[in-house]
């Protein structure tokens, strides 16, 4: 898989007798086998608009979408494509079994596993005690769930979320973010769009700030390859000149900062730090404050 990719992407609402309404200008956008992208920003920023347009249910007006080079809308992608919108519109007459079944079929899944993957992801989605009842008779979290499961039927290679756990309780917010990270780990290329700030810290190793139609910001939540941690320090047990000279480093107030590549440099900052007489009351892994960068950008 090459990923998605997306170029210059430009979009604009026309009305009749109205100017054209500019929501998307000029956005490149990279999501890579096995990432996991969030896509935040304030409401009107064009994330929907964005989402769509990479799907295939709208046609930008100028750039280039391509998924594993080939266009969004080619057949054979999107039998390897799974989308869950904020809202779905469902025949509310069918049960929720029926439903899934039905998506099955459609996503060509093959008759001898049909029912047995329409079994397992009602049991994973919690929903096996209602798959008989008719989709109008369920909640708003039950059909975000049924939503979510009919996305994963196929066992897509991109996922594309728009704010999947709208309406979910804490339980259900819990399973989408496991589920998220079970399509990671099988090398699925992940684009989330969410308000919930907290739940992209936990899920997402990148996200990128939308806003007024371009992309203001991107930054790394989980660098794989490197970290930065913060050592918390006793207040009156360390004199700063002695660490800076045992690591290198010197302390901000009881605060030390390093940039690391492994659980072993930690261990051995740490080591080191100790070895001072100093003492350490935390060492936690230090990711972007989301909310911080979002007030700043939006």
């Amino acid at each position: 898989m090459s990923g998605i990719q997306v170029r210059a992407l430009t979009k604009a609402y026309r009305h009749l007798g109205r100017a054209p309404v500019n929501v998307l200008h000029g956005v490149d956008l990279e999501v890579q086998p096995g990432e996991v992208v969030g896509l935040i920003g304030p409401n009107g920023a064009g994330k929907t608009t964005l989402m769509s347009c990479i799907v295939g249910f709208l046609r930008p007006d100028g750039g280039e979408v391509s998924i594993d080079g080939r266009a969004s809308d080619d057949l054979g992608i999107r039998r390897r494509t799974g989308f869950v919108p904020e809202r779905m519109n469902f025949d509310r007459r069918a049960t929720g079994r029926a439903f899934l079944r039905y998506m099955a079929k459609l996503a060509e899944v093959p008759h001898a596993e049909l029912d047995a993957r329409v079994d397992a992801l009602l049991e994973r989605l919690g929903l096996a005690n209602a798959q008989k009842r008719l989709l109008s008779q369920y909640s708003r979290g039950m059909l975000q769930r049924i939503g979510m499961a009919q996305a994963l039927v196929r066992e897509p290679e991109f996922l594309f979320l728009d704010e999947p756990t709208s309406g979910l309780d804490p339980h259900g917010v819990f399973l989408v973010r496991e589920l998220i990270a079970e399509q990671k780990a099988r090398g699925a290329a992940v684009l989330l769009n969410s308000h919930q700030l907290a739940e992209v810290e936990k899920v997402c190793d990148r996200v990128v700030f939308l806003h007024k139609g371009v992309i203001a910001r991107a930054e790394t939540l989980h660098d794989t390859t490197r970290m930065t941690i913060d050592v918390t320090l006793l207040a009156g047990s360390f004199d700063p000149a002695t660490i800076a000279e045992a690591t290198g480093l010197t302390p901000a107030e009881n605060v030390l900062s390093a940039t690391v590549a492994s659980e072993a440099e930690i261990a051995d900052l740490v080591a080191r730090v100790i070895g001072t007489g100093a003492g350490v009351i935390d060492v936690r892994r230090r990711t972007a404050d989301l909310e911080s960068i979002f007030r700043g950008t939006a």
